[in-house]
């Protein structure tokens, strides 16, 4: 049986507890995205990691690796 999809409101209250659980990562944003029908939790890192979780709390993370984030001038 697949998974419910997850609210937008889910996708809002996991990005604190996410931000909590990836502070050892190489994690530069998280921010909310699309999964499917539903929301989840879209996760850029500064280096490759795959250790990152497929979930937090229910609520699906999809990790791009983006590189280091600089201040353009």
């Amino acid at each position: 049986m697949d998974k419910p999809n997850c609210t937008l409101d889910q996708a809002r209250a996991a990005k604190p507890r996410a931000i909590a659980a990836l502070a050892a990562f190489p994690v530069v944003g998280i921010g909310i995205t699309r999964v499917g029908e539903g929301y989840g939790l879209k996760v850029n890192l500064s280096e490759a990691c795959e250790s990152v979780p497929a979930e937090i709390d229910g609520v699906p993370l999809k990790s791009e690796v983006v590189g280091k984030i600089v201040k353009r001038s």
